[in-house]
């Protein structure tokens, strides 16, 4: 492994003479100077292991809960906007299904007052057939020359009649729009997904980028010392050392 020696050093012009004669700072070690090392500045590698953060555990905090395993690897300051997109997300979502459901609660009280249809224990298939047949007759009739006799309603819970087509067709859309806005709750699921993910994928960026730096810093060792001329100290020198 090689060994790379990074040296800085700071001097302190502690002499009034040589400040009254403009020495350059060079002047300070163009002689012989003695060097007294002061005490290293020493780093508890095990508590640095110790603090190191999990990937595994940031990625998986996060697809949890978008910004948790940010937090985790000390970064919130991005995860933040994940955990409040997340929350956003499902606010919009809750509302696309509560829009959805009245619109459908709408269609139906209209269609029970102008057809004198019944939505108990029926499908959404039984709506989608109040809003393009006038009557139960013309719906079967319908089935019958398709050859859809399993299709045909007999039961008299399933009877319908419209008092006019202009009705019909303002339950019909409003059942249109009721579909159209719970189709579109569905993209934004896909978003949330997406949020996870990415968040996911930040989280266990800044976890290793955490670890890198504990490893960087594990490997410095700095060193000080004095810089001596006789028993004057003219000087104090540091070494930064590495390891790569």
């Amino acid at each position: 492994m090689n060994r790379f020696l990074l040296a800085a050093s700071f001097f302190c012009l502690c002499s009034p003479h040589l400040l009254a004669q403009n020495r350059p700072l060079s002047a300070l070690v163009t002689g012989e100077y003695q060097e007294r090392v002061l005490p290293s500045m020493n780093y508890d590698n095990s508590n640095m292991m110790e603090s190191r953060k999990s990937v595994v555990l940031a990625v998986v905090a996060s697809l949890i809960l978008p910004g948790m395993g940010e937090w985790y690897a000390g970064s919130f300051e991005s995860g933040k906007y994940n955990l409040m997109a997340e929350g956003g997300l499902w606010l919009t979502y809750s509302g696309f299904r509560l829009h959805a459901d009245w619109l459908q609660e709408d269609a139906r009280s209209f269609a029970k007052l102008h057809s004198g249809a019944s939505f108990d224990n029926k499908d959404d298939q039984y709506s989608v057939n109040i809003g393009n047949f006038s009557t139960t007759d013309e719906y079967n009739q319908a089935k019958l020359r398709n050859r859809e006799n399993d299709l045909v309603y007999t039961a008299g819970q399933y009877q319908w009649q419209w008092d006019t087509d202009i009705n019909r067709n303002q339950f019909k859309e409003l059942r249109v729009r009721s579909a159209e806005v719970k189709n579109n709750s569905k993209f934004i699921i896909a978003a949330v997904v997406v949020n996870h993910l990415f968040s996911a994928f930040s989280a266990g960026r800044r976890a290793a980028a955490y670890n890198k730096s504990l490893s960087l810093l594990g490997r410095l060792d700095i060193q000080t010392y004095t810089m001596n001329i006789g028993s004057r100290i003219d000087g104090v020198g540091v070494n930064f050392s590495t390891k790569f």
